[in-house]
């Protein structure tokens, strides 16, 4: 019993300290910025709501397995290990709104500033990827990018 006890204390702790880490990161990345130059968190209701109506590109920026296996629906996939893979985004018009996403939010959010290293200004991301995607019952894709 005691094992177990320490087992779930052990975890809480972990859980806890993630989301502590977690939104402090949050709140440096996606804090408010001024003028065009922002970077949005959103959810998987509001980001389907904002491919739909607003034209946002989304960019995926897992491996390309991950990527033929599902993604969401005209997405470009731009891999991130560390580097930005940005040969993906050529011809990309830098002043239209992409949301970045990830299997569940750790690579997306470490991609941001590549991603506005390469000179997109208006840049939403995903909160926790395809895993809040799928969860929704949104639409996903397969297969390789036309």
């Amino acid at each position: 019993m005691i094992l177990f006890t320490i087992t779930v204390a052990a975890i809480g702790l972990l859980c806890g300290g993630w989301y502590l880490y977690e939104h402090r990161w949050d709140r440096r990345l996606f804090g408010h910025r001024s003028g065009s130059d922002f970077v949005i968190n959103v959810r998987a209701g509001k980001a389907a709501g904002l491919l739909r109506e607003a034209g946002v590109l989304p960019i995926d920026v897992r491996p390309a397995p991950s990527y033929r296996a599902g993604h969401l629906p005209d997405a470009v996939n731009a891999p991130f290990e560390g580097v930005l893979d940005s040969t993906a985004l050529t011809g990309i018009d830098r002043g239209r709104p992409v949301l970045v996403y990830c299997d569940g939010g750790y690579r997306s959010r470490r991609s941001i500033p590549s991603i506005q290293a390469a000179g997109f200004t208006s840049i939403y991301h995903l909160h926790r990827g395809m895993i809040s995607w799928k969860m929704a019952k949104e639409a996903v894709e397969s297969g390789s990018a036309t």
